[in-house]
């Protein structure tokens, strides 16, 4: 492999990590954000109108 092309797999490669880092760091916040509203929800003193039909999982 010449030396062009191995840089160019190397950027590749690290633009691909990056991807993947902020497709995890995304995933992350949802989870935090589902959790909150979990609690949330959880927290709500009973009725019976309380999210009933309400999806909030991740």
């Amino acid at each position: 492999m010449d030396t062009t092309s191995a840089v160019a797999a190397q950027v590749a490669q690290s633009r691909a990590n990056f991807s993947i880092g902020q497709i995890k760091q995304q995933a992350d916040a949802g989870k935090q954000i589902a959790d909150l509203l979990q609690s949330a929800v959880a927290s709500v003193p009973s009725s019976p109108v309380k999210g009933v039909n309400v999806n909030i999982s991740a």
